[in-house]
């Protein structure tokens, strides 16, 4: 099951709710797909580990005292659902078709070829002027850094070397700052961990945007 079958079933599921009511957990759980699929995670896989639409609805509607009955299923798949409602509770009749109000912002929006040809031309040409080298940049700047590190850390092996070959006060100054280069390194490698996954994150971000552009969806 991927995202948008995901959310038509749960918004099948929750037409008991109102409008505004739908709106507001639907895109509760649009939201947990764009962030898990920005972490890497396919649509399938997120489908899978939310549990089944009807599930969440259910506990969903709970909350309301709302009821949804089995029902069969239709000829066209789509599951009947009839809500049996409390006396103090207001039911608004929505509409049918599973893609009406919020799900019409799923639908990829329709570009002209000269609006394409613009786009497609304009994303190329940021990314070879611009955004291109800056990446660039950032990745050398990163391997520098891990690279530094890397060396720092294992610097107390030259030290080591440096004294067991010649026993000096020289040899016993280039340990001892060797032990210091390696705290350094370590240091280092600690604050660079968590700004390259950082830094991660916001390319893969960035390269999503660029496939979605250059396919239409945006």
């Amino acid at each position: 099951m991927n995202k948008e079958h995901f959310l038509i079933e749960l918004k099948i599921y929750l037409k008991p709710l109102n409008s505004q009511q739908q709106a507001l957990i639907l895109n509760k759980y649009e939201t947990i797909f764009e962030e898990r699929l920005a972490e890497g995670d396919t649509e399938e896989q997120i489908a899978k580990s939310l549990g089944k639409p009807r599930g969440i609805a259910e506990e969903i509607l709970q909350e309301f005292d709302i009821s949804v009955p089995e029902k069969r299923i239709e000829r066209d798949g789509w599951q009947e659902i009839q809500p049996v409602v409390n006396n103090d509770y207001y039911y608004e009749e929505e509409l049918e078709h599973p893609y009406e109000d919020p799900y019409r912002s799923y639908e990829r929006p329709h570009h002209n070829g000269f609006t394409r040809f613009c786009q497609i031309a304009g994303v190329l040409s940021f990314n070879f002027l611009f955004m291109f080298w800056i990446i660039f940049a950032f990745i050398m700047v990163f391997f520098a850094f891990w690279l530094v590190g890397v060396v720092f850390l294992f610097s107390p092996i030259l030290g080591g070397i440096s004294v067991f070959t010649g026993f000096n006060d020289g040899a016993m100054f280039q340990l001892f700052a060797s032990i210091f280069l390696s705290g350094a390194g370590i240091v280092g490698l600690l604050i660079l961990t968590p700004l390259t996954k950082f830094f991660g994150k916001c390319l893969q971000r960035y390269l999503q945007w660029n496939v979605r552009v250059l396919r239409g969806e945006v």
